[in-house]
């Protein structure tokens, strides 16, 4: 599905949301995110919506620090995970550009050329689809060399390994939250709808990553996906961004910070975990009363 069959899909679904809302007087919406993350955001509509944020919604056993390799008897699964946990710390480059758009075959191989180019081990997630066969990559035999490509993998799993060293995302809401969560650095592969935006907040707001740039046909080369990987894993010590300031280096403490501050949102007494437990008891009050 392309950017634009993707709209077309999802406009009526998000008037219907639209004016549910608009018949309510500051209704109390629950937001899978955190206060701390988005204060500007909270505040910006609070005289129209009354956000809750009862995020980051993702298995307790992530945010524990327990571990989290789940009980299942996928062969698959077993032989990705195996090959992360053969990689040293923070090597691995981690690429999903979600479950809707395909990629064009030029931009599949522009983004193959630079794996290779920047030369790390790579973890590629590739859907299995009849628009999308990987086996189609010109340069698929060195891609076997370098890394794994797979159809599918358990992401919280993935970014929770300590071998994954960056995520390339397509930047939506569910894998923007999880590679937050998981502190690990981002480079932002937007393709539609509020993806531009993550992307941008990722970079410009929470300093964890960076954008790709597209090239006049809108399409990011090889060196650019290249340059980009090196701006979030360490090419060079001195690489440093556009801006001529926060190297890789302080993407990731900025990674880590907003990890650990996910995390503190859930425990008792975080922002988090104190909302959900009062729009509970205020369910469980107003029941009460009728």
């Amino acid at each position: 599905m392309d950017a634009k069959d993707t709209y077309l899909f999802a406009i009526p679904l998000f008037l219907e949301e639209f004016d549910i809302l608009e018949k309510k007087v500051r209704p109390k919406v629950l937001v899978n995110t955190i206060y701390e993350l988005e204060r500007e955001a909270f505040g910006s509509v609070v005289s129209q919506l009354n956000l809750i944020g009862i995020g980051p919604l993702i298995p307790t056993s992530f945010l524990d620090g327990k571990d989290v390799t789940s009980n299942n008897d996928d062969p698959s699964k077993e032989k990705y995970i195996e090959w992360l946990n053969s990689k040293p710390e923070t090597t691995v480059v981690y690429v999903l550009f979600g479950s809707m758009a395909i990629l064009s075959d030029q931009q599949m191989e522009e983004m193959a050329k630079g794996l290779l180019e920047f030369g790390r081990p790579f973890l590629w997630v590739i859907r299995e689809s009849k628009d999308n066969d990987n086996n189609e990559l010109s340069c698929r035999e060195e891609l076997d060399k370098l890394g794994m490509i797979v159809p599918w993998c358990s992401q919280m799993e993935v970014l929770s390994n300590a071998s994954v060293g960056c995520f390339v995302t397509h930047c939506g809401w569910n894998s923007t939250l999880e590679g937050l969560t998981s502190g690990v650095p981002m480079i932002g592969f937007p393709q539609w709808s509020d993806q531009e935006t993550n992307a941008k907040m990722i970079e410009d707001a929470w300093g964890t990553g960076v954008r790709v740039k597209l090239s006049g046909e809108g399409v990011a080369r090889n060196e650019e996906i290249k340059r980009r990987l090196e701006l979030v894993m360490g090419g060079k010590e001195t690489v440093v961004g556009d801006s001529g300031k926060e190297s890789w280096v302080e993407k990731r403490r900025n990674a880590k910070k907003w990890k650990d501050l996910a995390r503190e949102a859930v425990k008792e007494g975080g922002s988090s975990n104190k909302n959900l437990k009062a729009f509970v008891s205020e369910i469980v009050e107003q029941g009460r009363n009728k």
